[in-house]
């Protein structure tokens, strides 16, 4: 047993009412038995029993950061604009996709995605994340990441219909391995590793793969999730595409898409009256805020989506990101909202984004995302000791406190399934160092590949077809 004792502030769910001050969480095993207040601490049982107490007098519990949206072995592209500024020379979404994102998975393999995934996990650890998907081909590297780093993993094995990836795969390659990875990987390590299916958007692949992939996933009962509408040109042009069913979210309805299993990434471009019909459907969307404005200078309507009844989760969609960033984020840019939503967006609800509600997002409401008995023990600390940032905190003040205060947080702990990931700011069997050596030695290989192939006048990115185009 481990005791979170004396907690100087427990969030127990993330809202006012789930605040406790010197408060205690008790972990049995991978979870959570029970959760109280000062009085009734079992401190004096766990040391009789041989159990280990941790004093949190100085610290903030919380329940495990959730991101629902990433590319976590996607690292080579941030090398693309120092290696070719003319990477970055895109008109829209299909030009960035061809010149900026897909040539890492173009040079990508199942050994790098290995590396580059662990390197990504270090980085989410180190900022209290204990709970990540992944949205990228090459599956079986992704989940031996996920063995060993011990975190929770949503894997989403990417397929594409439009360009050759380094895995050289066709849609009926993809389907079949999707399947594979379905019988072999999900639910593994104690339920900690799922699966789910992913298309990678509906400009990109086929309708046999769109309509495989959704089979699969209501056969095997997992989740479905692929990016949708997440910039103006995507939605003038998917609509476009998909006219005769009177726009995308009518394709949608009349394929079968919007389930209870299903996930979007992004939804930028997604208005009221569609919000209502996903809320119906009981569709989830993961919202992007960092990405979104970096890359679209758009973001969805969180304010809208919410009132529409819509479940919301927050995603990073890169590597390199944290959750501590895009709660601000979140904040930042859905503070300024129309009239009429006024109230809609209460201070703590990028901290309810990043936990319960992306937990609901993977359909996994029922097992993480808050701290209460019965849950899994996904659980961090901050550490308030010389804090001077988080300062001077009170139980009225601490959830508006953590979302504007917090950007790039370093957590004190993290712990998946009762186990510690991260112990006072150290990893506990990670070799970080190492893993960083590795992933040099990948980058260094990405950026002789696509010197090699501009010098030769070989293409970095294999098309099939155009994006977008009716198939």
């Amino acid at each position: 047993m481990i005791l979170f004792d004396n907690c100087r502030f427990l969030i127990a769910t993330p809202d006012p009412e789930g605040i406790i001050e010197n408060g205690w969480v008790l972990v049995d095993g991978p979870v959570i038995h029970s959760v109280g207040g000062p009085e009734d601490s079992p401190k004096d049982d766990v040391v009789r029993q041989g159990g280990e107490v941790v004093d949190c007098s100085e610290r903030l519990v919380m329940a495990g950061l959730i991101d629902s949206h990433n590319h976590l072995a996607n690292y080579a592209f941030n090398l693309l604009p120092g290696i070719d500024p003319s990477s970055l020379e895109f008109s829209g979404i299909s030009e960035c996709l061809e010149k900026f994102i897909w040539p890492a998975y173009t040079w990508a393999s199942d050994e790098s995605t290995y590396d580059m995934t662990l390197l990504a996990m270090c980085n989410a650890i180190k900022h209290g994340t204990t709970t990540v998907t992944s949205a990228f081909p090459f599956p079986h590297g992704t989940f031996r990441a996920g063995v060993d780093s011990g975190m929770r993993l949503i894997m989403h094995p990417q397929t594409v219909s439009n360009v050759l990836m380094g895995d050289g795969l066709d849609d009926d390659g993809y389907l079949a391995l999707t399947e594979e990875v379905i019988q072999n990987y999900h639910n593994a390590e104690d339920g900690r590793i799922q699966v789910a299916v992913h298309p990678h958007t509906l400009y990109s692949c086929s309708e046999r793969l769109l309509l495989g992939c959704m089979e699969l996933a209501e056969r095997y009962d997992v989740g479905f999730a692929t990016h949708l509408l997440e910039s103006i040109e995507d939605r003038h042009l998917s609509d476009a595409q998909f006219a005769a069913w009177g726009g995308t979210v009518g394709y949608l309805q009349d394929r079968g898409i919007l389930q209870e299993r299903t996930l979007f990434f992004h939804c930028d471009q997604v208005n009221r009256a569609e919000a209502e019909i996903f809320a119906e459907a009981g569709v989830a969307i993961s919202h992007n805020p960092q990405s979104n404005a970096t890359y679209h200078g758009s973001v969805a309507d969180v304010p809208a989506l919410r009132a529409a009844g819509v479940t919301l989760g927050l995603g990073t969609d890169m590597p390199a990101g944290n959750l501590f960033d895009n709660i601000y984020t979140a904040y930042l840019v859905n503070a300024i909202i129309p009239a009429d939503h006024e109230g809609q967006f209460e201070p703590w609800v990028p901290i309810e984004l990043a936990t319960i509600g992306s937990a609901k997002a993977q359909r996994l409401g029922d097992r993480i995302g808050t701290i209460e008995a019965g849950k899994r023990a996904d659980i961090i600390t901050v550490n308030l000791h010389r804090n001077t940032t988080l300062y001077p905190l009170n139980a009225g003040n601490l959830l508006y406190w953590i979302v504007t205060k917090c950007a790039g947080t370093l957590v004190e702990d993290t712990m998946v399934d009762g186990r510690f990931l991260l112990r006072g700011g150290e990893f506990t069997f990670l070799d970080e160092e190492a893993i960083i050596a590795h992933s040099d030695e990948w980058m260094a290989g990405f950026e002789s590949w696509y010197r090699a192939r501009k010098a030769a006048g070989e293409p970095v990115t294999v098309r099939k077809y155009p994006d977008y185009e009716s198939r």
